[in-house]
């Protein structure tokens, strides 16, 4: 009960989130809150209506994390449902039909769509095209949180069917208290954290030298053309801007976009357009006696924690030591010229 305490203080928070990938997380963190609670009740009474409750969201909750955590969008909608709820439709079939292979499908459904949620973090923020920028890197990792917790929990289950096989289920109350006190400290680091490290571009095969060397200019030269549609239309400073949007309004396929920043600009899509909201941050530091939230508000960033997280990556200090800075140099530099005439 206490691991569930802290979820549901972790799910107060996220709730009142104003980040859109934070709302899309809550239906997740409630079903795994519900699931958590099913579980502490069915250890304290065993009814048959827990059991089967249990069962049914336990077999619905990892599709939830697919569809509340993975953001890719396809033009066939059908193809699209199948593969979300195909596999749990089987899983929920093979537990009325077939109740001593319940535990396997069920591992296989949580390993399954776990494997497929941190397949898709390590691409990086990228991959969620249709987040807003800002908030890419979050969903990355709220991605990894998720199959973080799903995998883990196959594994658990897969524990506690082998106990109850071998050992009658005599370690089965201990396994569940370990995996509780285990994982949600993870779930947590994962949502809380910083990127750490910039997920990497996907390897594209190249068979020779002068395919190299042609992609690399293709890309410099995209890059070159994005960014002067960037300047020109300050597209940057929208603060709803996603990598979807961005496509539609330069004309340029996403991937595209994101294999040429990557190649040239060595970041991903939310850094580098980041880049350019800070630097008009900086104009206005310099230019203006705005406070730093209005500077923040203007330069395309929602939140002061990203926009001070971002200024302090890219400058090195932060925005108001900045300005402060600024302010030195300049009245050193009317010294000067006052001094030389």
């Amino acid at each position: 009960m206490f691991t569930l305490a802290i979820l549901l203080m972790l799910l107060a928070k996220v709730s009142l989130s104003g980040s859109d990938c934070y709302r899309r997380a809550t239906m997740f963190l409630a079903g795994c809150a519900l699931l958590l609670l099913l579980a502490a009740l069915r250890w304290s009474f065993d009814f048959q209506a827990l059991r089967q409750l249990q069962s049914l969201v336990a077999v619905v909750l990892p599709p939830l994390a697919w569809r509340c955590l993975h953001e890719r969008p396809t033009p066939q909608p059908l193809r699209q449902n199948l593969m979300l709820y195909a596999p749990a439709v089987a899983a929920l079939s093979v537990n009325l039909v077939f109740p001593a292979a319940a535990d396997v499908a069920l591992a296989a459904l949580y390993l399954g769509y776990g494997t497929a949620l941190l397949r898709t973090s390590r691409r990086g923020s990228d991959a969620f095209s249709q987040s807003r920028l800002s908030d890419a890197p979050m969903a990355a990792r709220l991605a990894f949180g998720a199959g973080a917790f799903l995998c883990f929990s196959g594994l658990t289950d897969i524990a506690i069917a082998i106990d109850f096989s071998l050992f009658s289920g005599q370690q089965a109350p201990m396994l569940v208290a370990a995996s509780q006190i285990i994982l949600l400290p993870f779930i947590c680091l994962a949502i809380v954290l910083p990127v750490r490290k910039r997920a990497q571009p996907a390897p594209v095969a190249v068979p020779d030298l002068s395919e190299k060397t042609s992609d690399a200019v293709q890309d410099a030269q995209r890059c070159a053309q994005l960014e002067e549609t960037l300047r020109a239309r300050s597209l940057y400073l929208n603060p709803d801007l996603t990598l979807e949007l961005l496509a539609r309004k330069t004309g340029t396929p996403a991937r595209h976009i994101s294999r040429a920043v990557n190649a040239t600009r060595g970041c991903n899509v939310s850094q580098w357009i980041n880049s350019f909201r800070i630097a008009h941050a900086q104009q206005l530091l310099r230019q203006t006696a705005s406070p730093v939230t209005e500077v923040m508000l203007e330069s395309g960033f929602n939140t002061k924690s990203n926009f001070n997280r971002e200024f302090s990556r890219i400058v090195g200090m932060s925005p108001v030591e900045y300005r402060r800075a600024a302010a030195d140099n300049a009245a050193s530099d009317s010294e000067t010229r006052l001094s030389a005439s």
